[in-house]
Formats: structure tokens, C-alpha cells, sequence
């Protein structure tokens, strides 16, 4: 019996042109892929006619998915898919239904469901209940194991650069916000306000953080600025910053090595970077492997805040 705090929304998928084993591999493809993330549960459902747009009318048992989880997971869940679909031509996904005691449906912006169970939010409190995303959350914290509870306490710094490897950062903060949540990411420092110390800044928010990841691709190495000089031997460059305050930290740092990149040596590092080669690195690879890496890096983070709770 699903718990009350959860949401239920179902999943309907459909791609142009498809046939329906195309569309069966799709389903249960993106079906594997959310189980893989912090859903509650996540099946296949039968019955119902094929979506618009394929090839077949008949019956069938694929194209819909049904998943459980808690509201505040909900949007990184609706972004998974949305980049699920992205990667694949004409394919398109819609969500229906209930957050709390509110019927849903919408087309698969997380932006959208932001705003949408932010005003089921405000309908509930201006009615003097409980705020919809909170509701069940204590019971659901208590039925939680504590080991679970210290994994999703997780403060995790992502620290990358946009012409390096922006595009698979992005993939790797979806899968650590769908298994951790949002707020337990910290990614794009880039709102200091004027007049602050941006070193002082980046130096705190990385104070806020007990896992490192430092995303190294195959041309973090070489970035210069407009100027040709190497970007890591800048003591203001936003990178070095970051490793350097996450190195003088007694917290884990995990290289991530994207787009076959390999650990730096020592001398081609300026010394304050150096101890970086020192701490296990971990390959992000592309698909198929992805998934794969992603449930190891996201199994040692979770092992590691486990430990320290």
C-alpha cells in the first residue's frame, strides 16, 4: 500500500513513428533509468491504447509508467525524463496524476511542476493545512532506515568547467539530485553579488559541502583564458579556488574522469593542486557505461555519509 506522503504520477510516453516494440525497449529503458533514481516505485502499467503517433492502435502493455516518490524529488525526476526523451527523436513524454489531494497534469518542465506544486502549496496554506511537499514527510522520515536518512543528508559540491564538460555535468547532477535531492547539490557558483570577496565566497559555499567532485575532461588541463594563459596557474580562477579550498578540508574529494580524460601528473599541476592526483579518481563514462558509473560514484557517496552521520 503506498504511504500517503507519496505522489503518484504516471508516465505516458510516445514517439513518432514507432512501432510497438520500439516503443516497449523505449519504456522499459526509461523504466530501468528512474529505478535507478529515489522513486519509491516505478512499474510498468497495462492495458490502454498506444499512444498518438504510433503505428499501432491496439492494445498494449508498454508506453506508461507509473512511479511513486515524495514531492520534493518530483522535479528532479520530471528532468530526468525530459532528458531522457531529449535523447531520442520525436519522442515525448506527459505526466499525469495526484501530489497530495490534487489531481495534476502537465507536459514534463520541471519549471512547470516547480510552479505548479508551488501553488498547491499556497491553495493549502491560505486554506491553514499543511504545505503539500511536507505532507506525510514526518511519518515518511520515520519510516525511513537511518542509514537511508544520512545518504540523503548528503551536501555535495560539483566543481566543472562550462567549455570542459557542461553537457555531461549535467546528466551527473541529475542522477546525484534524483537519488539525493536538489537541495543537496551544489553546482554554477556564479550569483556573487558586487563588491564581495569572490574568493572568500566560493571558499564558504565549498564550506558547505562534505563530498568534492571535481568533473576533469579531456581538455581541463588546457583551458586559457581570453589571454592564453593556463586558467589553473591564475590564482583567481574559480576552478583552483574551489580544489583548493575542498583540499584544505578534511572532507572526500572524488575526481570525475568524463570524455576519457586521465588523472593529472603531479608537475603539471601548480603546487597547492597537487595532493588532487593523491585522491582516487573515478571514470563517468559515456553510454552504456553511464548508469553503471553513476551507481558507483553514487553508492561511495552514500557509503561515505553513512559512515559520518
Amino acid at each position: 500500500m503506498t504511504h500517503p506522503g507519496l505522489a503518484q504520477l504516471s508516465i505516458e510516453i510516445s514517439a513518432k513513428d514507432a512501432t510497438e516494440e520500439d516503443l516497449d525497449r523505449m519504456t522499459r529503458q526509461l523504466l530501468s533509468e528512474l529505478r535507478e533514481t529515489d522513486v519509491e516505485s516505478a512499474e510498468l502499467t497495462k492495458g490502454g491504447e498506444a499512444p498518438q503517433g504510433t503505428k499501432s492502435a491496439d492494445a498494449i502493455t508498454m508506453g506508461s509508467i507509473v512511479i511513486s516518490a515524495v514531492p520534493a524529488v518530483l522535479p528532479a525526476i520530471v528532468g530526468l525524463v525530459q532528458a531522457w526523451a531529449a535523447r531520442g527523436q520525436a519522442r515525448t513524454v506527459k505526466f499525469r496524476g495526484k501530489v497530495g489531494t490534487y489531481d495534476v497534469e502537465f507536459e514534463g518542465s520541471p519549471e512547470e511542476l516547480q510552479n505548479l506544486l508551488a501553488s498547491l502549496e499556497a491553495q493549502h496554506l491560505a486554506q491553514g493545512q499543511q504545505p503539500v511537499e511536507n505532507q506525510g514527510e514526518s511519518d515518511e522520515l520515520e519510516r525511513t532506515p537511518v542509514k537511508n536518512r544520512a545518504a540523503r543528508s548528503a551536501r555535495i559540491f560539483i566543481s566543472y568547467r562550462r567549455a570542459d564538460s557542461a553537457d555531461v555535468t549535467g546528466r551527473i547532477y541529475d542522477r546525484l539530485t534524483g537519488h539525493f535531492g536538489k537541495s543537496a547539490i551544489f553546482k554554477d557558483v556564479d550569483s556573487i553579488p558586487p563588491g564581495i570577496d569572490f574568493k572568500e565566497h566560493l571558499e564558504k559555499a565549498v564550506g558547505k559541502c562534505k563530498i568534492f567532485l571535481v568533473v576533469i575532461g579531456d581538455r581541463w588541463l588546457e583551458m586559457t583564458d581570453s589571454l592564453q594563459n593556463n586558467r589553473l596557474y591564475d590564482p583567481r580562477d574559480f576552478v583552483r579556488i574551489e580544489i583548493e579550498a575542498a583540499l584544505s578540508r578534511n572532507i572526500l574529494v572524488i575526481p570525475l574522469l568524463v570524455r576519457g580524460a586521465s588523472m593529472p601528473a603531479e608537475e603539471q599541476l601548480p603546487a597547492s593542486l597537487r595532493k588532487l592526483v593523491y585522491r582516487n579518481a573515478l571514470p563517468v563514462r559515456s553510454d552504456p557505461d553511464f548508469h553503471r558509473d553513476m551507481d558507483r560514484l553514487i553508492e561511495a557517496i552514500s557509503n561515505y555519509a553513512n559512515e559520518k552521520s
